[in-house]
């Protein structure tokens, strides 16, 4: 049996922290091995608290300290880098750490990432806890998603594969942008698992329109190449139509969404070696 690394970026949410790891450490009873949890601190401004006594099955808590704040997908995907840098072998499972990923369904995802070596297994969405508004508007980002893209993208964080995909996953640096793009495009093998989203633990969800937004450009920017072949297309298929009032404008709003993704690409490149980001390592 492989060890299993937990990876679970944090936010100040240490109380929701606390709480999920003595879930996950009862969730995986049956499961033999050294198993780690890999804390990411995205440079929380509450000083972490996460003094855990009585784990049976959790062997090491490891919490690294980022040097700034990067927000959620960056912090994943630094984790996913110091995992190679340290040739942990082993089952990778990511999810959030306020509840919402569901932990009791941690074993029927680490189970299929060892049956299925050469997969990666994600939770489809199939039921939210936020308000109508905010359903809607996640539906709404996802059918546009897929409109632009051609890709269908209903999972985000939560998943586990074994840590034989992470030269493919890490092949370029999309997750840096949205981990859930990322595997869409640099993995073949996929397997989904749908799982309802929980409620959060405390407080209450960072989900609004900005975040939304700003989380569909991410994901609809790794994608940009993609886009620009559909648009070549797209572009064909107006002067086939001909147009003439309509088609000035249709062809300039395309050329500067390609604009608009090219310059957003680029001002959010990885400038550096992520791990270089990781300020301390704390064993706890």
């Amino acid at each position: 049996m492989k060890d299993i690394v937990f990876i679970i970026p944090v936010f100040n949410d240490w109380g929701s922290l606390k709480k999920l790891i003595r879930k996950i450490d009862l969730n995986i009873k049956d499961f033999r091995g050294n198993h780690m949890i890999l804390i990411v601190n995205d440079c929380s401004t509450i000083k972490p608290f996460l003094k855990i006594k009585n784990l049976n099955h959790i062997h090491q808590i490891k919490l690294l300290n980022l040097k700034k704040n990067v927000g959620s997908q960056k912090a994943i995907f630094i984790a996913l880098n110091y995992i190679k840098k340290i040739k942990k072998n082993s089952i990778i499972s990511i999810l959030d750490s306020d509840g919402e990923d569901d932990p009791d369904k941690l074993t029927s995802l680490i189970n299929l990432a060892i049956i299925k070596k050469n997969y990666i297994i994600v939770a489809n969405r199939i039921k939210r806890q936020e308000n109508f508004f905010l359903r809607f508007l996640n539906r709404f980002r996802i059918l546009l998603t897929f409109l632009i893209t051609g890709k269908y993208i209903n999972f985000g964080n939560f998943s586990s594969f074994d840590s034989l995909n992470l030269k493919q996953v890490l092949s370029n640096n999309n997750a840096w942008l949205a981990y859930s793009a990322c595997i869409k495009k640099n993995c073949r093998n996929i397997t989904s698992i749908d799982i309802k989203k929980k409620k959060r633990y405390f407080g209450f969800s960072k989900v609004n329109f900005y975040f939304l937004f700003l989380h569909s450009i991410k994901i609809i920017s790794v994608f940009t190449n993609e886009i620009f072949y559909r648009s070549l297309i797209l572009i064909f298929l107006v002067l086939f139509i001909n147009n003439k009032i309509f088609l000035p404008y249709i062809i300039l709003i395309i050329i500067l969404f390609n604009v608009f993704l090219f310059i957003f690409r680029k001002k959010n490149e990885l400038d550096t070696s992520p791990v270089k980001l990781i300020d301390s390592v704390k064993i706890i």
